[in-house]
């Protein structure tokens, strides 16, 4: 009898040791589920972006090259400061890549000072080559703030816009993803350093894409 009752622990102790080690191998196959590690990575790097022009510098030939491409300076200016008829200077452009592999000669942000050829504002253009052209995909009376990283397209960006209403001033920052061959309105994040409600995000984004649309900021 005695025997019989420790056969039964010894089995009892081995079931138990057997359903333990199922279970500490259970959670650790879930915490190494390549879904899992997957999803932590789908969180976009983000470069947030601040620009000094009187800092501002060009990598090489290709940005001067391409300014005069597109027509937007004189390149015969030597005056350092005329906003009115720019030279072709890293004090009044700042280039930026639409993606990490595409070197800028096949499509580039431009960021414009603001002031420049009568703009009071700061303005993005982009452009993408098609061809031997560069073809003029978006038109932002704002700026860049933000990059985030993107695995299969051009980087998404936030634009901060800025618009005065019953002389107040309103300052917008919204997302933008690349589609269909040109930067698209996704959503608006934050007013006026206050970020919106997420419950509040699709309704707040359809008044303010109507705004940015009715006031030329977005064309």
């Amino acid at each position: 009898m005695k025997n019989k009752k420790l056969i039964v622990i010894f089995f009892m102790v081995l079931l138990g040791g057997i359903i333990t080690t199922f279970i500490l191998k259970k959670g650790k196959n879930v915490k190494e589920n390549p879904e899992i590690e997957n999803a932590k990575l789908k969180t976009p790097e983000v470069e947030e972006i601040s620009t000094d022009f009187n800092l501002n510098s060009f990598s090489n030939q290709d940005e001067d090259r391409l300014l005069k491409e597109i027509k937007i300076c004189d390149s015969t200016m030597k005056e350092a400061n005329n906003l009115a008829r720019p030279s072709c200077s890293p004090r009044f452009f700042r280039f930026f890549k639409l993606k990490a592999d595409k070197p800028l000669k096949d499509g580039f942000m431009l960021l414009v000072r603001s002031g420049v050829n009568g703009f009071p504002v700061r303005r993005l253009l982009v452009f993408e080559r098609s061809g031997k052209r560069l073809i003029n995909t978006n038109k932002f009376i704002g700026y860049i703030i933000e990059k985030r990283k993107t695995v299969n397209s051009n980087d998404d960006i936030v634009i901060r816009f800025f618009e005065r209403y019953q002389n107040q001033k309103y300052f917008y920052h919204c997302l933008y993803s690349w589609k269909n061959g040109k930067y698209q309105f996704v959503r608006c994040e934050e007013i006026n350093s206050e970020r919106v409600k997420p419950e509040l995000l699709d309704s707040v984004s359809v008044e303010v894409q109507k705004i940015l649309i009715e006031k030329n900021l977005d064309y």
